[in-house]
């Protein structure tokens, strides 16, 4: 088969050229449509569920929501675990699947299983919705939104209502998470004094702005030959719609909202908070489609965001501090180059050897040839330019060229010996079947070689695939061009003329000094066995010394830090904080900006309680500063580790998306422990995290904060509201609706949504007596405080529950300074 590829290609030179010119155009073509990216796409098929039930505590989400959704989808098809974090009002409950699974058929199975379990949540319960069709390593870009001379409301709602809007439909991007600022809310303050005046309930209120809030239709009405229909308008749209509802009449004079209750426009209650410099900002993060093409993605966000710049006010501005395409572009060229060099430098290597320079030229071009195959195919199989399958690449170069010369030198030196017995042609036939074969089983070897890396499945497959594919491309366009192209040239450029003699004073100096060393290693036999022996064994030993790690540490030009302060720890205590720590940041030469985000956004599937924090550090260029990233954070320590009740980490922003996405935990390395009880899981991870801390090398260590976050219990006493003829679900809502708030609709003010929530002014719920006195309606017009109908006390409980596979879950996470993972692994 080999001989008969060699004739056809001799046969055909000129179809030889064509396809090998074609196929060269088709891979350039290729190199530029090739989606690129840092890393091969490891996005595992994760799908996540979001529910939300505003003030319920932890435990009754974990209990009544994270349990029962966990339990329905433990057993699904192609599920390997599935994971729940159960915070105050929300639960994230995340589904992982086999690798290899479609995203959308992952999809499709977990909102089957919803539909048996929606309808059973408790009362109040906001979903349970998917999250976006993306994943932790698809948020690519992210940006701050700050504003001169503006309120963080009004800055909200443009980055709300304006920017997102207009993002959200840009080709390439999944999901637009904004957090920071305030989102507007017009809340309606209750009057207890006028409710009582004018013996009006809560729940009257909410029904009256809820029936005072609709359109309608009156169908259609004929008249003669057309048809009009009947439209009526009775939509909320303005602050004074809502003072002038009416509740009821008392002696033919309605009773407005107005009356008893305080109309404002403020922000609605948030568990979060954004930063940028020490400016209060909104962060705005684009999260891509699954499997998308990163680059492509960001340049389309970033012509929409130079588009939304002209008709932003001219005091809004909008920063960008993290950009991946950034990393991208360098990373590739960074790589690129190299093999260039390489390439330059092989055939420097070839023109000194074979000391022929038609013959030279002709071996190197194997190493473009074959790298634009290789294009091509990784193209037909979908396979993404990134720095593994480059390294692939630049691994096959090396092969190539092996081939190249011993096709091009054997039919050079058969030229040159039978110079005149048979035409040019005929002889290059001849010296390229007598190699071909032998060309074609080295090859061969070589590709099986690397073919169990293609078998590799999961996270590794994803990872090292890449690599293996574009050195078996590589090598299979190479071997596709010594039998082919390589012939055809040497037949048309090395003619008769071009066949002198000439002394290659390289190779007659290598060779005398290989034949001297040659006689003494056949004269010495025994010693030169075991000493090859002895370099084997030493070599095995050294292996066990080699340090280990899943993918060698890049420096990305950006530093992710998170903190964490006590569970009781306040949303404003914590920004303040975060303050400082902001400042500490921006006082290092080699940060250009720090971008602070604290606590959840709403709707988010990361759950983050408000006492932890993260800090998007961008830094200046690697080649315009002096210390990289371990320098760095070690500066960074120092300095943090005079601020009291602050615990950190540091990590750079795709290496923590990673680990976030494969274990739902932060950090380079961590501990779990599982356990149906937290008090022993508590008292066990500390236990662990003392063994830790006598570890060399361990930095960053701390224990995932889950625990002593305050409570104050309000527990009914059923015997004395039975006494008064008040239910506990009576009760229960006149102190959700007091205290918590209760949104009761929403108002379409031009393009903008806007809720509507009642409760009671704050003066009623700043402390812990004032909720005491809180007085509940009976129905025969007492007036009783809470305290006389139930046991209110303090007491703790979880901030935070974490559960895998239907168990509870504590963490121990930490970063490794200065010693590789596997050994540290080890040693622990």
């Amino acid at each position: 088969m080999i001989n008969k590829i060699i004739e056809f290609s001799l046969k055909h030179r000129l179809l030889t050229i064509f396809w090998v010119a074609l196929i060269s155009i088709v891979g350039v073509i290729a190199y530029t449509e090739l989606p690129k990216d840092i890393y091969p796409d490891l996005n595992a098929p994760l799908v996540t569920i979001i529910t939300e039930n505003p003030g319920m505590a932890a435990e009754d989400v974990e209990r009544l929501i994270s349990f029962p959704l966990e339990s329905l989808l433990n057993g699904a098809p192609h599920v390997t675990r599935v994971r729940s974090e159960s915070a105050t009002g929300s639960s994230v409950v995340t589904v992982e699947f086999e690798w290899g699974t479609n995203i959308y058929l992952a999809r499709q199975i977990v909102a089957s299983k919803l539909e048996l379990v929606a309808a059973r949540l408790p009362l109040g319960t906001i979903g349970p919705t998917l999250g976006p069709v993306s994943s932790r390593m698809g948020e690519v870009f992210e940006f701050a939104v700050v504003g001169e001379d503006i309120s963080p409301l009004e800055l909200r709602s443009i980055a709300d209502w304006t920017i997102r809007y207009r993002l959200q439909g840009v080709p390439g991007v999944s999901f637009v998470v904004n957090m920071g600022g305030f989102v507007k809310q017009f809340k309606v303050y209750l009057k207890p004094e006028m409710l009582k005046h004018y013996g009006i309930t809560i729940r009257e209120i909410k029904e009256a702005i809820e029936t005072s809030n609709r359109n309608f239709s009156g169908g259609i009405l004929k008249k003669g030959p057309q048809e009009v229909l009947i439209k009526g308008i009775g939509r909320i749209e303005t602050i004074d719609h809502i003072k002038n509802i009416v509740i009821t009449s008392r002696n033919n004079i309605p009773v407005y909202v107005k009356d008893v209750a305080e109309v404002r426009v403020e922000g609605k209650f948030r568990r979060e908070d954004a930063s940028h410099n020490g400016q209060p900002a909104v962060n705005v993060t684009i999260e891509k489609q699954y499997g998308g093409d990163t680059l492509t993605a960001i340049n389309n966000v970033k012509k929409t965001l130079k588009q939304l710049a002209k008709d932003l006010p001219p005091n809004i501005k909008i920063k960008n501090y993290y950009d991946q395409s950034i990393l991208i572009l360098k990373s590739l060229r960074h790589v690129e180059s190299s093999i260039i060099e390489g390439a330059l430098l092989i055939i420097v290597v070839m023109l000194f050897f074979m000391w022929h320079l038609r013959s030279s030229l002709i071996a190197s071009l194997t190493i473009p040839f074959s790298i634009l195959i290789a294009l091509v195919l990784m193209a037909i199989f979908k396979v993404k330019l990134t720095v593994m399958s480059i390294g692939g690449l630049a691994i096959g170069i090396g092969k190539t060229a092996n081939g190249s010369i011993i096709m091009v030198e054997n039919i050079y030196r058969v030229l040159k010996e039978k110079k005149g017995q048979g035409s040019t042609l005929l002889l290059t036939e001849e010296a390229a079947k007598d190699v071909g074969n032998y060309l074609f089983s080295a090859n061969l070897i070589i590709i099986l070689v690397f073919l169990p890396l293609l078998s590799l499945r999961e996270i590794e497959g994803a990872m090292f695939k890449p690599t293996a594919f574009a050195v078996v491309a590589a090598l299979f366009g190479s071997l596709l061009l010594n039998l082919t192209l390589k012939p055809v040239l040497c037949s048309i450029l090395l003619t008769e003329k071009h066949l002198k003699e000439k002394r290659n004073p390289i190779t007659e100096f290598l060779t005398t000094r290989y034949k001297i060393i040659l006689k003494k290693a056949l004269d010495h036999k025994l010693i030169l066995v075991i000493g090859l022996v002895a370099l084997l064994v030493i070599a095995f030993v050294l292996y066990g010394f080699l340090g280990k790690e899943f993918v060698p540490p890049l420096d990305e030009g950006s530093i992710l830090a998170s903190t964490v302060m006590l569970p009781e720890t306040s949303l404003e205590e914590s920004i303040k904080m975060g303050r400082r720590v902001e400042k500490i940041f921006l006082s290092f030469p080699e940060v250009v900006s720090v971008t602070r985000t604290t606590g959840t956004p709403e709707g988010s599937e990361h759950l983050h309680p408000v006492n932890h924090s993260h800090y998007n550090i961008e830094l200046l260029p690697r080649e315009k500063r002096k210390r990289g990233f371990e320098e760095l954070t070690e500066a960074m320590r120092q300095k943090l580790d005079k601020l009291p009740g602050v615990a950190y980490i540091f990590e750079q922003p795709i290496a923590n998306k990673l680990a976030e996405m494969l274990t739902g935990t932060e950090g380079m390395l961590s501990v779990k422990l599982f356990g149906p009880e937290l008090e022993v899981l508590n008292e066990k991870i500390e236990e662990i995290r003392n063994v830790l801390t006598t570890i060399q090398g361990v930095t960053d260590l701390r224990i995932e904060q889950t625990t002593g976050i305050p409570q104050l219990v309000i527990k009914p006493d059923r015997i004395k509201l039975a006494r008064y003829g008040i239910r506990v679900g009576d009760l229960a809502d006149v102190v959700e609706a007091a205290l918590n708030g209760l949104e009761v609709t929403d108002v379409y003010e031009q393009n903008r949504i806007t809720s509507i929530l009642i409760r009671l002014p704050e003066k009623y719920r700043q402390d812990e007596e004032s909720i005491k006195n809180l007085l509940i309606d009976a129905p025969n017009g007492e007036r009783i405080p809470l305290a006389q109908l139930a046991e209110i006390y303090r007491t703790e409980g979880p901030q935070t529950i974490l559960r895998e596979n239907l168990m509870r879950r504590k963490l121990v996470i930490c970063n490794i300074a200065h010693r590789d993972i596997g050994s540290f692994v080890e040693e622990a």
